[in-house]
Protein backbone atom coordinates (compact mmCIF):
# COMPACT_ATOMS: atom_id res chain seq x y z
CA UNK A 1 0.00 0.00 0.00
CA UNK A 2 1.22 3.42 -0.85
CA UNK A 3 1.90 6.29 1.57
CA UNK A 4 -0.96 8.46 0.19
CA UNK A 5 -3.52 4.89 0.64
CA UNK A 6 -2.05 4.26 3.98
CA UNK A 7 -3.12 8.18 4.96
CA UNK A 8 -5.98 8.05 3.50
CA UNK A 9 -6.97 4.64 5.45
CA UNK A 10 -5.92 6.18 8.99
CA UNK A 11 -8.50 8.97 8.34
CA UNK A 12 -11.14 7.32 7.33
CA UNK A 13 -10.67 5.10 10.41
CA UNK A 14 -10.62 7.67 12.50
CA UNK A 15 -13.48 9.64 11.26
CA UNK A 16 -15.34 6.14 11.50
CA UNK A 17 -14.33 6.38 15.05
CA UNK A 18 -15.85 9.51 15.77
CA UNK A 19 -18.63 8.94 14.27
CA UNK A 20 -19.41 6.06 16.72
CA UNK A 21 -18.60 7.56 19.41
CA UNK A 22 -20.57 10.49 18.37
CA UNK A 23 -23.60 8.35 17.80
CA UNK A 24 -23.77 6.47 21.56
CA UNK A 25 -23.67 9.43 22.87
CA UNK A 26 -26.79 10.92 21.14
CA UNK A 27 -28.28 7.31 21.01
CA UNK A 28 -28.23 7.47 25.04
CA UNK A 29 -26.92 3.93 24.93
CA UNK A 30 -26.76 3.04 28.79
CA UNK A 31 -24.33 4.20 31.22
CA UNK A 32 -23.40 2.07 34.14
CA UNK A 33 -25.24 2.40 37.04
CA UNK A 34 -23.30 2.96 40.90
CA UNK A 35 -22.04 -0.77 41.01
CA UNK A 36 -19.75 -2.14 43.53
CA UNK A 37 -20.18 -2.52 47.15
CA UNK A 38 -20.10 -0.23 50.49
CA UNK A 39 -18.23 -0.91 53.82
CA UNK A 40 -19.86 -2.64 56.33
CA UNK A 41 -21.71 -0.68 59.18
CA UNK A 42 -22.97 -2.04 62.53
CA UNK A 43 -25.92 -0.52 64.61
CA UNK A 44 -27.69 -1.06 67.49
CA UNK A 45 -27.23 -2.57 70.83
CA UNK A 46 -25.08 -5.46 72.10
CA UNK A 47 -28.01 -7.42 72.72
CA UNK A 48 -32.11 -7.53 72.82
CA UNK A 49 -34.67 -9.17 74.60
CA UNK A 50 -37.84 -9.89 71.61
CA UNK A 51 -41.15 -11.77 72.62
CA UNK A 52 -42.28 -15.06 71.30
CA UNK A 53 -45.85 -14.81 69.61
CA UNK A 54 -47.86 -17.47 70.51
CA UNK A 55 -49.45 -19.64 67.67
CA UNK A 56 -48.72 -21.31 65.02
CA UNK A 57 -49.15 -21.08 60.95
CA UNK A 58 -52.18 -20.48 59.53
CA UNK A 59 -53.56 -19.41 63.20
CA UNK A 60 -54.73 -16.12 62.14
CA UNK A 61 -56.31 -15.00 65.26
CA UNK A 62 -52.85 -15.43 67.32
CA UNK A 63 -50.39 -13.15 67.67
CA UNK A 64 -48.08 -15.70 65.63
CA UNK A 65 -50.06 -14.38 62.22
CA UNK A 66 -50.14 -10.51 63.48
CA UNK A 67 -48.82 -9.53 59.94
CA UNK A 68 -50.05 -12.33 58.29
CA UNK A 69 -52.78 -9.91 56.81
CA UNK A 70 -52.97 -6.47 56.15
CA UNK A 71 -54.79 -3.56 54.39
CA UNK A 72 -54.11 -0.12 53.14
CA UNK A 73 -53.76 2.54 54.95
CA UNK A 74 -53.70 6.02 53.58
CA UNK A 75 -53.19 9.33 55.07
CA UNK A 76 -54.38 12.77 54.39
CA UNK A 77 -51.80 15.73 53.63
CA UNK A 78 -47.74 15.33 52.98
CA UNK A 79 -46.32 12.28 54.70
CA UNK A 80 -44.91 13.54 57.70
CA UNK A 81 -41.61 11.34 56.77
CA UNK A 82 -40.78 14.34 54.35
CA UNK A 83 -40.45 16.35 57.19
CA UNK A 84 -37.98 14.70 59.34
CA UNK A 85 -34.54 15.09 59.33
CA UNK A 86 -32.32 12.91 56.91
CA UNK A 87 -30.72 10.05 58.30
CA UNK A 88 -27.26 9.89 58.12
CA UNK A 89 -25.87 6.92 59.50
CA UNK A 90 -27.67 3.39 59.87
CA UNK A 91 -29.97 2.95 62.78
CA UNK A 92 -31.55 0.18 64.42
CA UNK A 93 -32.45 -1.50 67.77
CA UNK A 94 -31.02 -4.79 67.22
CA UNK A 95 -27.61 -5.74 66.84
CA UNK A 96 -26.83 -5.87 62.99
CA UNK A 97 -24.56 -5.27 60.61
CA UNK A 98 -25.62 -3.58 56.68
CA UNK A 99 -23.75 -3.19 53.75
CA UNK A 100 -25.30 -2.26 50.46
CA UNK A 101 -24.21 -3.58 46.78
CA UNK A 102 -25.18 -2.15 43.63
CA UNK A 103 -25.42 -3.41 39.94
CA UNK A 104 -26.99 -2.83 36.46
CA UNK A 105 -27.58 0.47 34.39
CA UNK A 106 -28.73 3.71 34.36
CA UNK A 107 -32.40 1.88 33.06
CA UNK A 108 -32.20 -0.87 35.89
CA UNK A 109 -30.81 -0.96 38.58
CA UNK A 110 -30.26 -2.88 42.06
CA UNK A 111 -29.39 -2.35 45.60
CA UNK A 112 -29.21 -4.80 47.79
CA UNK A 113 -29.02 -4.23 51.58
CA UNK A 114 -27.56 -7.26 53.11
CA UNK A 115 -28.07 -7.15 56.89
CA UNK A 116 -26.43 -9.79 59.58
CA UNK A 117 -27.62 -10.57 62.82
CA UNK A 118 -24.42 -9.96 64.82
CA UNK A 119 -25.57 -10.92 68.32
CA UNK A 120 -26.02 -14.65 69.58
CA UNK A 121 -30.00 -14.14 69.82
CA UNK A 122 -31.88 -15.55 66.73
CA UNK A 123 -33.76 -12.79 65.42
CA UNK A 124 -37.09 -12.71 64.23
CA UNK A 125 -37.57 -10.34 61.14
CA UNK A 126 -41.57 -11.16 61.44
CA UNK A 127 -42.94 -7.33 61.11
CA UNK A 128 -40.01 -5.65 60.72
CA UNK A 129 -39.82 -2.28 59.01
CA UNK A 130 -37.19 -1.25 57.06
CA UNK A 131 -36.98 2.90 56.19
CA UNK A 132 -34.04 3.94 53.45
CA UNK A 133 -33.50 6.58 51.30
CA UNK A 134 -33.03 5.02 47.12
CA UNK A 135 -33.79 6.22 43.75
CA UNK A 136 -37.35 7.40 42.66
CA UNK A 137 -39.48 4.55 41.09
CA UNK A 138 -38.47 1.29 42.29
CA UNK A 139 -40.32 -1.36 41.05
CA UNK A 140 -39.43 -4.39 42.65
CA UNK A 141 -38.40 -4.73 46.03
CA UNK A 142 -38.16 -8.75 47.08
CA UNK A 143 -37.08 -10.23 50.53
CA UNK A 144 -34.58 -13.30 50.52
CA UNK A 145 -32.87 -14.94 54.31
CA UNK A 146 -30.53 -17.67 54.53
CA UNK A 147 -32.89 -19.74 56.52
CA UNK A 148 -35.57 -21.19 53.68
CA UNK A 149 -38.04 -18.80 53.83
CA UNK A 150 -41.90 -18.74 52.17
CA UNK A 151 -44.71 -16.50 52.23
CA UNK A 152 -43.06 -13.36 52.84
CA UNK A 153 -45.11 -9.69 52.04
CA UNK A 154 -45.12 -6.61 52.36
CA UNK A 155 -46.76 -3.28 53.87
CA UNK A 156 -44.80 -0.68 51.80
CA UNK A 157 -45.04 2.40 50.64
CA UNK A 158 -42.56 4.72 48.36
CA UNK A 159 -43.01 8.69 48.98
CA UNK A 160 -40.99 10.82 46.41
CA UNK A 161 -38.74 13.60 47.44
CA UNK A 162 -38.89 15.54 44.58
CA UNK A 163 -35.28 15.32 43.61
CA UNK A 164 -34.84 11.85 41.96
CA UNK A 165 -34.98 10.53 45.26
CA UNK A 166 -37.69 8.66 47.81
CA UNK A 167 -38.23 7.49 51.11
CA UNK A 168 -39.39 3.59 50.92
CA UNK A 169 -40.89 2.20 54.25
CA UNK A 170 -41.34 -1.52 54.06
CA UNK A 171 -42.62 -3.91 57.06
CA UNK A 172 -41.79 -7.41 56.33
CA UNK A 173 -45.18 -10.08 57.02
CA UNK A 174 -44.87 -13.80 56.53
CA UNK A 175 -47.95 -16.29 57.01
CA UNK A 176 -48.44 -20.33 56.79
CA UNK A 177 -44.61 -21.12 57.85
CA UNK A 178 -42.92 -21.53 60.90
CA UNK A 179 -40.58 -19.96 62.66
CA UNK A 180 -37.35 -20.78 61.19
CA UNK A 181 -38.01 -19.12 58.48
CA UNK A 182 -39.06 -15.92 60.00
CA UNK A 183 -35.64 -16.33 61.66
CA UNK A 184 -32.27 -14.60 61.35
CA UNK A 185 -30.49 -16.80 63.10
CA UNK A 186 -26.98 -15.54 64.63
CA UNK A 187 -24.25 -14.57 62.07
CA UNK A 188 -26.80 -15.21 59.43
CA UNK A 189 -28.04 -12.55 56.88
CA UNK A 190 -30.92 -11.57 55.26
CA UNK A 191 -31.67 -8.79 52.25
CA UNK A 192 -34.37 -6.56 51.20
CA UNK A 193 -33.42 -5.46 47.02
CA UNK A 194 -35.07 -2.59 45.32
CA UNK A 195 -34.86 -2.51 41.75
CA UNK A 196 -36.01 -0.30 38.73
CA UNK A 197 -34.37 3.15 37.31
CA UNK A 198 -30.71 4.58 38.97
CA UNK A 199 -31.14 7.71 40.44
CA UNK A 200 -28.68 10.46 41.95
CA UNK A 201 -28.22 8.75 45.50
CA UNK A 202 -24.63 7.22 46.25
CA UNK A 203 -24.90 3.06 47.20
CA UNK A 204 -23.26 4.65 50.78
CA UNK A 205 -25.96 7.49 51.20
CA UNK A 206 -28.59 4.86 50.68
CA UNK A 207 -26.71 2.54 53.22
CA UNK A 208 -26.34 5.57 56.11
CA UNK A 209 -30.13 6.43 55.54
CA UNK A 210 -31.37 2.89 56.75
CA UNK A 211 -33.53 2.78 59.87
CA UNK A 212 -34.28 -1.03 61.15
CA UNK A 213 -36.96 -1.65 63.36
CA UNK A 214 -37.53 -4.99 64.85
CA UNK A 215 -40.77 -6.06 65.88
CA UNK A 216 -39.80 -6.73 69.70
CA UNK A 217 -43.29 -6.51 71.45
CA UNK A 218 -45.37 -8.14 69.31
CA UNK A 219 -46.94 -4.59 68.38
CA UNK A 220 -46.16 -5.41 65.01
CA UNK A 221 -44.89 -1.91 64.44
CA UNK A 222 -48.50 -0.66 63.63
CA UNK A 223 -47.68 2.63 64.84
CA UNK A 224 -45.42 3.17 62.20
CA UNK A 225 -47.64 1.40 59.56
CA UNK A 226 -50.11 3.89 60.52
CA UNK A 227 -48.28 7.29 60.39
CA UNK A 228 -46.81 6.65 56.85
CA UNK A 229 -50.12 5.08 55.61
CA UNK A 230 -48.77 2.47 53.76
CA UNK A 231 -50.24 -0.17 51.04
CA UNK A 232 -50.67 -3.79 51.75
CA UNK A 233 -49.00 -5.86 48.76
CA UNK A 234 -49.67 -9.48 48.29
CA UNK A 235 -46.86 -12.37 47.69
Amino acid sequence: MSATLLKRAVVSAAIALVVIAGWTVSSGSPASAIVGSTTTVSAGPSSFQQATPSGGPSQYDTPYERCSHGQDHAISGPNPILGEPLTTSFTSNVPLTLFVQGSGTQWWASRTLTFTNRSSTPLNVDCAVVILRAPSGAGNHPYANAQPYGHPQKDYLEVPRGDGTSFYIIRLGFHDVPLNQRIAYPGKAFTVRLDGPDGPISLDQTRDSVRFYADLNLSANTSMILKYGTNRLPD
